[in-house]
């Protein structure tokens, strides 16, 4: 990928839109959808009760992941129909849908998806407010079709879109989406077999896989025993973030700042710091936020969670679905210097990464008789590292998605926590963060990013003396 923006930062001429929905009969189809006995994922199960206790504030969620690319030429609608039906035939989380029933999450799923056909509708002439309202019209997702694609048509070539709510995405499958779906128009319209990709896994099979290995959990599980004890380091619940926001409650309305850390020589040369150390990126940016907190508010410790995908195999990272757990990531930091503090970090990731595996909704349900751990893992801070230039299927996607631009978009809402995303892009290193939209935050915020965006420069510097300015007037 690029980076990560919020949707209203979206910007363009007027022009053509066309969008593509589930056709009447498709809708008909889904209704009669049988229960699935596969429960959702606890990653779905969340999403559907946090979208749920929104839904009852009045409030809007941030839930919508906007994947965006450029074509040249006139797009042949009828070709893109093809491709984006058979897109949705060929991926099983598009299959399902959820009610609630009891308080429980029910699954439905579509017993024959060849019967799914995605249709065409002109909009003609739309400004970016426009388009912007088109793509926050995406169905709610407890309602089956929360999936929308689409082109913007103008003289010189076109925008494709999708946007589709987290319940069926997530920012690992985003690059692959766009491969397959731009790989397969391309195929159709000169007509030669599609790049071959190979089959996705199967969604159903990962939900499966995880209720599973959930079922024979209890707390005598090591792993369980580890997300406890971080917890309670952090009173009970998920690790709160160093400077003041203005709200006590968990959830709030959010803004979101985007700022150009380092350009690409200045990545360049932080990792090979960091690779001289020991350690990876991601070791020295959680070294960097560590320093941040300790010159920002004195703290002696630091504690964050961090996603990571929970593919494992090369059809699960071409399965468009939500696979995605966090790392609980917590370690002293004293004196100590960023060489020391990117190996400590980078062992404490890489010992803790099998604890993605393990559901964080899953330990308070087994921890719910436990005084020391909350109830619910709302609050906290968040902080997400992606290097966009290597994908995970290897270079060409990486290469597909830069010559076609692609850009990753998410809707503003509001959010249960501070997110932190950082992404390593061919301009080098660039973050977007959610934060809650009062003055207090805001000022807070600017401080933070002003600092950490210090603490990776003085590293970087320790091969490379001259490094370029970071924007921080926005």
């Amino acid at each position: 990928m690029t980076d990560l923006r919020p949707l209203h930062d979206w910007s363009g001429p007027p022009a053509v839109l066309t969008l593509w929905c589930p056709s009447a009969a498709s809708m008909e189809h889904a209704k009669r959808a049988p229960v699935s006995c596969v429960l959702p994922s606890y990653e779905q199960e969340q999403h559907l009760h946090a979208f749920r206790a929104c839904e009852q504030r009045h409030e809007v969620m941030a839930r919508l992941l906007v994947v965006v690319w450029e074509e040249r030429g006139r797009c042949d609608l009828r070709a893109m129909t093809h491709v984006v039906t058979t897109h949705v035939r060929r991926h099983d989380t598009y299959h399902s849908w959820f009610e609630e029933r009891d308080g429980a999450i029910v699954r439905h799923v579509l017993e024959a998806p060849a019967g799914i056909q995605m249709e065409p509708s002109m909009l003609g002439d739309v400004s970016a407010e426009d388009w912007q309202a088109h793509v926050m019209a995406t169905p709610a997702p407890f309602a089956w079709d929360c999936f929308r694609f689409g082109i913007l048509q103008r003289m010189s070539g076109f925008t494709c879109f999708a946007s589709i709510d987290h319940l069926h995405a997530d920012a690992t499958a985003i690059a692959f989406l766009m491969t397959e779906i731009r790989s397969a128009y391309r195929a159709v319209i000169d007509g030669e077999k599609p790049h071959h990709l190979g089959p996705p896994g199967s969604y159903l099979d990962y939900c499966i896989d995880q209720r599973r290995r959930a079922a024979a959990m209890t707390l005598a599980d090591p792993e369980v025993k580890r997300w406890i004890a971080f917890l309670e380091r952090n009173n009970g619940r998920m690790p709160a973030f160093a400077l003041p926001l203005g709200v006590l409650e968990d959830r709030y309305q959010a803004e979101y700042v985007h700022v150009d850390i380092l350009d690409d020589t200045v990545m360049d040369a932080f990792e090979l710091v960091c690779h001289a150390y020991g350690a990876r990126a991601i070791g020295g940016l959680l070294a960097c936020a560590a320093l941040t907190e300790r010159e920002l508010a004195g703290r002696s410790r630091y504690s964050v969670v961090t996603p990571t995908t929970t593919r494992r195999s090369p059809d699960a990272f071409r399965t468009t679905g939500w696979c995605v757990g966090v790392v609980p990531i917590d370690f002293d930091v004293q004196q100590q210097t960023f060489p020391e503090l990117a190996l400590t970090a980078q062992r404490n990731f890489d010992e803790r990464l099998s604890l993605a595996e393990v559901p964080v909704e899953l330990v308070l349900e087994l921890a719910a008789g436990l005084p020391t751990v909350g109830s619910v893992a709302t609050g906290g801070v968040m902080l997400s590292y992606m290097d966009v230039n290597v994908s995970p299927l290897g270079a060409q996607i990486a290469r597909e998605w830069h010559q076609a631009n692609g850009r990753v978009y998410i809707n503003r809402g509001s959010a249960a926590q501070v997110a932190i995303w950082l992404f390593r892009t061919q301009r080098g290193l660039s973050l977007t963060a959610a934060y809650p939209a009062n003055e207090t935050a805001r000022a807070s915020m600017r401080r933070y990013v002003k600092a950490f965006a210090g603490a990776c420069r003085r590293a970087a510097d320790t091969v490379m003396p001259t490094c370029s300015d970071v924007g921080l007037d926005r």
